[in-house]
């Protein structure tokens, strides 16, 4: 390794460094990214062993810093994508690949609870087989009652043999693990926060219609603009043309969320020679 390499390498976080000196994960990303045929099957399993090893340097990283527990809970599953998106030079932007998002976005579930709940959750990397405790992935079991009314009772499973599953289970038992995300969040800002997304795509396409429907002299034209609609429209160029958007547009290509949740300077994925 160069002195140059070195001093890169020196300046990147553990989520970095661990990830771009892991050949498997790179490989096995690679893979997923151009849609093997079974790539859910196959690939998410070991992906997800490789994604585990990731957290688990991390938390082995930060635990002289603070507790391991809390650590676990820091892992900040935005910024895992980014860098796994990052490591195989992925760009949704331009051309977007479902399926390979959904293993990467699973893989990432999937790694997350074998690192907190390493007896519940655990994958046979060479047989790309999915394992979870029976009483995780099926919480109940339906019983049958012959000759009664209500022919069915729902009893709770006990069983904690680990047992196989599907990949879509991932999703399901993710989400009685960490929660479903914003939904019923007190605080009204941040849920106007998430929608800068759905909105931003909308007013992309509303615009873009609009300008269309001029084009082409439409009448329908006035039935999308009229004077609220120039007043906003306004604003926005106003905004759109000041030093406070160029600084954001700065900010968002120096800076990135860090795998602890935290922000941190992004550092140039090196290419391959």
């Amino acid at each position: 390794m160069s002195k140059e390499d070195k001093k890169v390498e020196n300046t990147q976080s553990p989520l970095e460094r661990f990830s771009n000196n892991n050949a498997n994960l790179k490989r096995y990303l690679g893979l997923a990214l151009k849609n093997t045929r079974e790539i859910m099957k196959l690939l998410l399993p070991k992906i997800a062993v490789e994604v585990r090893n990731v957290i688990q340097s991390c938390v082995d990283v930060q635990k002289n810093q603070v507790q391991t527990t809390k650590s676990k809970k820091l892992i900040n599953e935005k910024a895992l994508i980014e860098q796994m998106y990052d490591l195989v030079g992925y760009k949704r932007r331009e051309e977007k690949n479902g399926a390979f998002e959904i293993v990467v976005h699973r893989a990432i579930k999937l790694g997350k609870m074998m690192v907190d709940y390493p007896k519940q959750f655990d994958v046979d990397e060479k047989n790309s087989k999915i394992f979870v405790m029976s009483k995780v992935a099926t919480p109940f079991i339906i019983k049958k009652l012959e000759g009664q009314k209500s022919n069915t009772e729902k009893l709770a499973n006990t069983d904690e043999k680990l047992v196989e599953v599907n990949t879509g289970v991932i999703d399901r038992v993710h989400k009685v693990k960490y929660g479903g995300g914003s939904k019923g969040a007190k605080d009204k800002n941040i849920l106007l926060d998430t929608k800068l997304k759905s909105i931003s795509g909308d007013m992309f396409k509303l615009l873009e219609r609009a300008i269309n429907y001029s084009n082409k002299k439409d009448v329908r034209f006035f039935d999308m603009v009229d004077e609220s609609v120039w007043s906003n429209l306004s604003n926005i160029f106003t905004l759109m043309n000041s030093d406070s958007y160029i600084n954001m547009k700065t900010f968002a290509v120096d800076y990135k969320v860090s795998i602890g949740g935290d922000l941190e300077k992004r550092t140039p994925i090196k290419k391959a020679s």
